[in-house]
C-alpha cells in the first residue's frame, strides 16, 4: 500500500497533468488576462480553480516541485509556502520523498527529456 505522502502528492500531480493539458488548449493573447486552473492542492475530493496569468502560470511549471493551489490549501507536512497572490497560492513541497516524486513525474521534464532525444 502507498505511504500517504505518495497518494498526497500523486493528488497534486494529477491536478497539475490536468493543468497541462488545459494550457495547451489555451489561446494566450498575452498581457493581464488570467485562466482558469484547478487547485493543485494535496486534497484528492478539492474542487476549487483559481486563476493565474500565463506569466504567473509559466513561473510556478518552471520548477517540478512547485504547485499552484487555492489559498489555504497547503499541507505543511508537505509544502513550503513560497508565495501568496491575491487568488492563489505557490507552494514548493519540502525536500525529500515529495520533492523527488514531484520532479520525477513533471511533465515538462518528460518533454524537454523527448525533445533533446
Amino acid at each position: 500500500m502507498a505511504d500517504w505522502r505518495e497518494r498526497e502528492v500523486g493528488n497534486e500531480t494529477r491536478s497539475r497533468d490536468i493543468n497541462e493539458i488545459e494550457d495547451a488548449n489555451l489561446e494566450h493573447p498575452g498581457g493581464s488576462t488570467t485562466n482558469r486552473y484547478v487547485c493543485e492542492c494535496s486534497d484528492a475530493s478539492c474542487m476549487a480553480t483559481i486563476r493565474l496569468t500565463q506569466d504567473e502560470y509559466e513561473q510556478v511549471r518552471a520548477n517540478g516541485a512547485h504547485f499552484a493551489i487555492a489559498l489555504d490549501h497547503e499541507n505543511p507536512e508537505l509544502d513550503l509556502v513560497l508565495a501568496e497572490h491575491e487568488a492563489f497560492a505557490v507552494v514548493r513541497k519540502l525536500p525529500g520523498f515529495p520533492a523527488r516524486l514531484a520532479r520525477a513525474s513533471d511533465p515538462r521534464v518528460a518533454a524537454r527529456v523527448r525533445v533533446a532525444s
